[in-house]
Order: C-alpha cells, then structure tokens, then sequence
C-alpha cells in the first residue's frame, strides 16, 4: 500500500490516506476533522450515504487493525457533501486530478 497526503486548499487541514489497488483509504476521525464534526456528526452522515445509495458500505467503509474504520474517496466525498460542500469538491477535484492512481467512480 502506497501513501498519500490530501491538503484542504481552505484551511490547511491534512489527512494523511493509503492507496489500496485504485482506491484512495482514509481513517474516518481524519475525515470528520477535515469537514470539521464531530465523530457523531460524521458517523450520522455516513449512515445517511450508505441510506440513501450514495455509497455501499460494503465498498467503501472497512475496519483495519490500526484504526477503527476507513473509509474510501467516494465515502469521503458523500460524508463531505452533506456536511461541507465546499471542501467535499475540493476533495474531489483532487481525487479526479490524480484519476491515473485514485479510481474515478462517483
């Protein structure tokens, strides 16, 4: 597994991921810190994507041994959106500028 660092261009917030095949992986309390939650807040949000269809948890949310749970770019994404759209396109912009390594599917 390949590592790989994301910058918000707004606030300087850094998350740090894995790249897992053609998938980008992120642990979730890095995630609801860049969108700026809490880990309630977030795990809320989650729900509500994998609710409406927007991920599949299946897919996109699994445990490793050093954290909890991570997440892939397109949980990222669906979290970020409902949360803050602004950073959550900002993420994906950079997602789909590295579309050769990360696997664009949105």
């Amino acid at each position: 597994m390949r590592t790989i660092k994301y910058v918000c261009a707004s606030n300087s917030t850094k998350i740090d991921g894995r790249l897992d095949e053609n998938t980008a992986w992120f642990e979730f309390h890095q995630v609801a810190h860049l969108f700026g939650m809490s880990l309630e807040q977030a795990a809320k949000l989650l729900r509500q994507a994998g609710a409406t269809g927007d991920i599949e948890a299946a897919k996109d949310v699994r445990s490793s041994d050093r954290c909890q749970c991570l997440l892939s770019h397109r949980a990222v994404v669906a979290v970020g959106y409902q949360a803050n759209y602004g950073r959550a396109t900002a993420f994906r912009h950079w997602c789909a500028s590295r579309r050769s390594t990360i696997q664009r599917q949105w």
